[in-house]
């Protein structure tokens, strides 16, 4: 009889330790809606190279009256600024660049005159969050009247920059943001300092 009772006992008590024996893994893909597994996401750090373009408007200013819009009355002209930049991700938060900063503005309301300031910098750029940035550069700048009928290379001198931007798009390969400049060209040549500043927006690829 007892050993009859333990078959009883065998019995009955299978089905449950079936159900609690864990089973095999379902394959990739099985269940959960069919979402299989396809690895870790893609790295989303900055890294390489990057270059980037930029437009932007504003005014230019001197100690003298170089930038001065002679026949415009009291609207002076904005200036054109144009810029772009090639270098490298130190870090997912630090870009060493190589920069061409250039500004342009009207400087006679009855011709085509105007003034041209070229800078050739090396800069440092430097994300506090991951959208806001903050620039400096520093290099050589080169100043020119440009006339109807002939260009006039006033000077070469040395030139400084500063900015900040804000990403409007922002991903790991791309970004565009808006971004706001100051600058100054010195030159001892003509004892000048012709300086600009614009807000515009760039273009960057990474």
């Amino acid at each position: 009889m007892a050993v009859a009772a333990l078959a009883a006992l065998a019995v009955l008590a299978a089905p449950s330790s079936a159900g609690a024996q864990p089973g095999a893994p379902p394959p990739p893909g099985y269940g959960g809606g069919g979402y299989g597994y396809y690895g870790p996401p893609p790295d989303a750090a900055r890294r390489g190279l990057t270059l980037g373009v930029g437009l932007g408007l504003g005014l230019m200013d001197s100690d003298s009256n170089l930038t001065d819009c002679f026949g415009c009355g009291d609207d002076q002209p904005l200036a054109l600024a144009l810029d772009a930049h090639l270098g490298v991700m130190l870090s997912p938060h630090l870009a060493l660049l190589g920069e061409v900063f250039w500004q342009g503005q009207g400087v006679d309301g009855d011709t085509f005159d105007w003034i041209g300031q070229t800078m050739l910098m090396g800069a440092i750029q430097f994300w506090l969050t991951p959208q806001l940035w903050i620039k400096g550069g520093l290099g050589v700048a080169s100043l020119t009247l440009h006339y109807e009928d002939f260009d006039d290379e006033l000077d070469t001198g040395v030139a400084v920059m500063g900015a900040a931007g804000f990403e409007l798009l922002s991903s790991p390969w791309f970004s565009i943001d808006i971004q706001g400049r100051l600058a100054s060209g010195s030159y001892d040549g003509i004892d000048d300092h012709v300086n600009v500043g614009t807000v515009g927006l760039g273009f960057n690829w990474y």
